[in-house]
């Protein structure tokens, strides 16, 4: 049975509704998705240490210095030049206050035991620096940066009177800056410490070559979406749903107002369409003609089979319709009738 006009309409709307919302939700999940993913800028950092180690008059080497990654005869040591620098890139010019100081950390022990220091002191080598500055280069650049060696090994010659000590001089740079980034709207910071090492009380020193720092990466927006878009998305997950349900319903309903009769004649039109074909008009009997009454319409499809004709389809009514197959005069019909189901 067809649907009447008014139950094609509102299935017609209910799925033009559902559409509308489902791609009304799609675009605000894509669109939200979008704004945060644009809210991100890239960066580049990096930081180097070297030195250079200045001799004193000696018979062994032409030179006055040697650069690092040797080893070195403390006694020879005049004094070692070290020289810093720290870059921070952004693609974004930000706002940003940078601190950096250089110190030195004297740590003297007894040979025997490194469990606690004998003596301990703190050098301010480079002077704690503050500066206020708009870009999107953040740099920190330090030369010429002398370690006398001499002042700290007489040092340690003072503890020689009473243990035998081992010291190293620790050298700290430390970085620290923060500003705003108007492009991810929040606040952006690094923080940045590397400890440079010279043994003191060695006769020959050996000294760790710093390692360069590099890396990059991307920092993103720590901005959440707004309460209204919550509720944008909530309501429209509700109008969805809504929808959904009554369409459901729907069918429901009208699937449920079918009739056993009306049940029967789609199932078969539904499974052997393939073997149908739907004649317009009423089914007239003609003189001439034998018919022959088939009781079920299984036993209709047999005798198409064995004759390999079409099962022709007429509709008399609402609450009658005829299964025909036509073999020459031999017309085998079966029909059925809304009163044998309902």
């Amino acid at each position: 049975m067809r649907l009447r006009l008014k139950r094609k309409v509102k299935v017609a709307l209910y799925i033009m509704m559902i559409l509308l919302v489902s791609g009304m939700l799609i675009f605000e999940v894509y669109y939200s998705k979008n704004i945060l993913k644009k809210k991100s800028i890239a960066y580049n950092k990096s930081s180097d240490i070297n030195y250079v180690t200045y001799l004193k008059n000696n018979n062994h080497f032409n030179s006055d210095f040697l650069e690092d990654d040797y080893n070195y005869v403390a006694s020879l040591i005049d004094y070692f030049n070290l020289n810093f620098n720290y870059t921070y890139v952004l693609n974004e010019n930000i706002d940003y206050i940078l601190t950096s100081e250089v110190t030195g950390i004297l740590e003297v022990y007894d040979s025997d035991t490194r469990d606690k220091p004998l003596d301990k002191k703190t050098y301010k080598l480079v002077d704690k620096e503050t500066i206020s500055k708009n870009g999107q280069l953040i740099k920190i650049e330090l030369y010429d940066i002398k370690i006398d060696y001499d002042t700290y090994n007489e040092i340690i010659q003072e503890w020689k009177k009473d243990v035998s000590p081992e010291a190293t001089l620790k050298i700290t740079f430390n970085v620290q800056w923060q500003g705003f980034s108007q492009t991810i709207n929040r606040e952006i910071s690094d923080s940045y410490s590397n400890t440079f090492e010279i043994p003191i009380s060695q006769k020959v020193i050996n000294i760790n070559k710093p390692q360069r720092m590099s890396d990059s990466g991307i920092l993103y927006s720590n901005q959440t979406l707004g309460n209204s878009y919550f509720i944008v998305v909530g309501s429209t997950v509700v109008i969805l749903l809504v929808f959904v349900l009554g369409f459901i319903n729907l069918l429901v309903s009208i699937n449920r107002n079918k009739s056993k009769y009306e049940q029967k004649v789609k199932r078969i039109l539904r499974e052997f369409d393939r073997a149908i074909t739907e004649a317009k008009g009423r089914f007239e009997k003609q003189e001439g003609e034998h018919y022959i009454e088939v009781k079920e319409f299984m036993e209709l499809m047999d005798v198409h089979d064995n004759l390999n004709e079409p099962i022709i389809y007429y509709k008399h009514s609402n609450n009658k319709c005829i299964f025909v197959v036509r073999n020459g005069t031999d017309i085998y019909y079966s029909m059925i009738k809304r009163d044998d189901y309902d």
